[in-house]
């Protein structure tokens, strides 16, 4: 009996993974399948992705700083990718932010700001390291790594230790279990 309640646990959250991961529509802007490189790492993801369809943009970010290689817009939930922010921790990155966007809910970005120790402002200037930078960053390292052995660097000041990546990557997948009614979306832009 000690083990059962584990196992189905870990059962439950691979099959959401598994099957939120064909949730994602991602096209191009003309509405044609997104290449196919980025469609592989769609279904490589080692978390849930975003729920509907997501525009990829191979283009520069619209309005955005020079020094963004990529951005999401959250209300289109369109990605953008510079030339320098083709690769796969970038693309998941930007896919975090739309994730975060349609499927998180204010009670799991708090219990996010929790573990990585960032209260305050969930969206603010991506130069400051906000914690939905921080997330998005947490976003792509879950979807690239189920595990890790010891701390990671990654951009926004995001350094989680191989415990606060498995309570991030918890959180993340949660995230479909919730009601959709508990999700509340950030408005504008992710870098």
């Amino acid at each position: 009996m000690r083990f059962t309640l584990p196992l189905v646990t870990f059962l439950t959250i691979a099959l959401t993974a598994s099957s939120a991961s064909a949730a994602t529509n991602l096209v191009n802007p003309d509405g044609s399948p997104a290449p196919a490189k980025y469609q592989t790492w769609l279904k490589q993801a080692k978390v849930p992705t975003p729920d509907g369809t997501v525009t990829l943009n191979l283009a520069p970010c619209p309005n955005g700083p020079a020094w963004a290689g990529g951005c999401a817009d959250l209300q289109n939930r369109a990605i953008y990718l510079g030339s320098g922010a083709r690769d796969r921790a970038r693309f998941y990155h930007e896919l975090g932010h739309i994730y975060d966007a349609t499927m998180m809910s204010d009670a799991l970005r708090g219990k996010f700001e929790a573990v990585v120790h960032k209260p305050g402002a969930w969206a603010a200037a991506a130069n400051t390291d906000p914690a939905m930078e921080k997330f998005a960053e947490a976003y792509s390292m879950c979807a690239r790594h189920t595990t890790v052995r010891a701390m990671q660097f990654g951009m926004y000041g995001y350094l989680p230790t191989p415990k606060v990546h498995r309570s991030a990557c918890a959180i993340i997948r949660s995230a479909p279990l919730q009601p959709a009614s508990l999700r509340s979306a950030p408005q504008g832009f992710g870098s």
